[in-house]
């Protein structure tokens, strides 16, 4: 009897692991982290449409109450609905912005909370000024590409140095 229930027990703990295991792929690594801040870090300081494959293809999205500010929306909704909006928004007008990671954490089993700052101008003969942000990038596990991918961005920043770096003009996105 006692004997049953040490394999009862091994086999429990040991199914348990395996689960434990197997789930592994699904939650992010400290590998999976840095991969994707260095991907986001690139994407918006140096574009290059190959950068697109670390976007989730279906139901991407991007969030900021700062751009829609600075652009000139209103407030509380997506400024990118999808990744083709953000691909053609960056294929148009890459940001190209000289960003710094300042800070990577908490992150969990699927978002990363970063801290960057950029000190830049736009403006011929402007003064830069430093803008400094805050992101939280959500991610998912792609089975196909077998891989870590940004299913949203979402962000928030100085956005009056930002309006003053870019000379007070914004497009509409």
């Amino acid at each position: 009897m006692r004997f049953f229930s040490i394999l009862t027990l091994a086999t429990s703990v040991s199914a348990g692991l395996l689960s434990r295991h197997g789930d592994r792929d699904k939650c992010l690594k400290q590998r999976d982290v840095d991969g994707l801040v260095e991907a986001y870090k690139s994407i918006l300081s140096a574009w290059d449409p190959a950068k697109a494959d670390f976007l989730a293809d279906e139901n991407f999205f991007g969030y900021s109450d700062s751009i829609n500010t600075v652009a000139g929306i209103g407030t509380g909704f997506p400024i990118f609905p999808n990744k083709q909006a953000f691909v053609d928004r960056q294929n148009a007008s890459p940001d190209n912005l000289p960003l710094t990671i300042v800070e990577v954490g908490p992150w969990n089993c699927n978002q990363i909370t970063v801290i960057w700052s950029a000190t830049f101008t736009k403006v011929p003969g402007g003064t830069p000024l430093p803008v400094r942000g805050i992101v939280v990038l959500e991610s998912n596990w792609n089975k196909k590409q077998k891989q870590f991918e940004i299913q949203n961005i979402k962000v928030e920043f100085n956005s009056m140095n930002f309006f003053r770096n870019t000379g007070g003009i914004c497009e509409r996105r």
